[in-house]
């Protein structure tokens, strides 16, 4: 993470933060979906080459990488990682700590734990380090992770790159690494995408699925396969109906222009790095043209938002401008706060929030239980 002054926020935003969290946890955790667990399984050796860098890590454990149970402890661990970085985030100061605050206590957060072993949360990871590389000077090993981030999903090009872009205009002006250094092994991956994204042939596709089914482990959602069987390009289409975006999308950009460009969310930035957040949150919106997932999308903003707003500004920074007083602050921010608590974030698969009730609360281990002892159908 990028080193620059801290100021922690006092204790009660802690205590708020492990509430919440834990009520999101509740609200929202289920064990890793079927459809998750294939983005760690498939890998460049069975054939599949967009997508497929997770499934090299594990190709060493042999069979055993087709068993549910050992990627899902990777699964959890990447969560219980994520996790610690948003609690990291919502150190550095009290509005980091309340955008914490909100986003646990919203549906986002209730998304945040149910998207459990989606590549989100990896991807959130190193946007940290490129980050954290970025501030030690480090720009060839911050651009080679920005592949890493593409070649594990190509959303990371709404995602992770925006936000490093950010951390790249903080850094005083003599600091900043040139920008075809920091991007050039991100776009030769993202260039070379047509050429992983052909569709796979049906041989190819029945091999790994044999491959699993010997294994004694087979695949639980095989039309993930047959979505490597169409080009990658019969995805692009609008996936938004014209209800969402009257309703969520526009009125979330144009809470957080006002937010972001009025100065309250980033008092020290100049007017171009404002822009360029307001831009770096509003990004993973545009996924909306590659996948259904649109309440995932949503809550990636609010993601994007929390990783500018925690991620400490280099030390040698000029002062803060003129701030908002307290009021005038909150004023700014409510628009947003509203949209996000009145936005109904739908979960995965069909499960909804559990009630938040004494009979839920007491019976939530048997339930979490239930679902670790028994493989999802979905």
């Amino acid at each position: 993470m990028i080193n620059g002054p801290r100021t922690s926020p006092p204790w009660p935003y802690g205590l708020a933060q492990v509430a919440l969290v834990l009520l999101a946890f509740y609200r929202g955790f289920r064990a890793p979906s079927m459809w998750s667990i294939n983005y760690y399984q498939i890998s460049w050796a069975d054939g599949f080459l967009r997508r497929g860098l997770l499934g090299m890590f594990l190709l060493p454990l042999g069979c055993a990488r087709f068993d549910p149970h050992v990627v899902w402890v990777i699964q959890y661990s990447v969560l219980a990682a994520a996790l610690a970085l948003l609690f990291r985030l919502g150190r550095n100061g009290a509005p980091a700590a309340l955008a914490l605050c909100a986003f646990m206590a919203s549906e986002a957060g209730t998304l945040f734990f149910n998207e459990v072993g989606y590549p989100d949360q990896i991807l959130m990871l190193l946007t940290a380090g490129c980050g954290a590389l970025l501030a030690r000077e480090r720009a060839w090993a911050a651009a080679l992770l920005m592949a890493v981030a593409a070649l594990i999903h190509e959303m990371a090009l709404f995602t992770v790159l925006p936000v490093v872009l950010v951390l790249w205009l903080r850094l005083p002006a003599g600091r900043r690494p040139s920008l075809w250094k920091l991007l050039l092994p991100m776009f030769l991956v993202l260039a070379a995408l047509p050429l992983f994204s052909t569709s796979i042939p049906f041989a190819v596709l029945k091999r790994y699925d044999d491959l699993s089914i010997a294994c004694g482990h087979p695949i639980g959602r095989r039309d993930f396969l047959l979505y490597y069987a169409e080009p990658f390009g019969q995805e692009f289409q609008f996936y938004y109906h014209g209800v969402e975006l009257l309703a969520v999308v526009l009125p979330l950009v144009a809470a957080l222009a006002l937010w972001i460009m009025s100065g309250a969310a980033f008092p020290s930035a100049s007017r171009l790095e404002r822009w360029a957040a307001l831009l770096a949150c509003c990004c993973p919106l545009l996924l909306g043209y590659l996948g259904t997932d649109k309440n995932r999308w949503i809550m990636l903003v609010l993601v994007q938002a929390l990783l500018l707003l925690g991620i400490p500004r280099p030390k040698n920074e000029f002062p803060p401008r003129a701030q908002p007083g307290p009021y005038k602050k909150f004023a700014l921010v409510l628009p947003l706060l509203m949209v996000v608590f009145l936005t109904r974030i739908r979960l995965f698969d069909h499960f909804a929030a559990r009630p938040l009730s004494a009979a839920g609360v007491m019976g939530f281990g048997s339930t979490l239980a239930g679902q670790l002892d028994h493989l999802p159908a979905q």
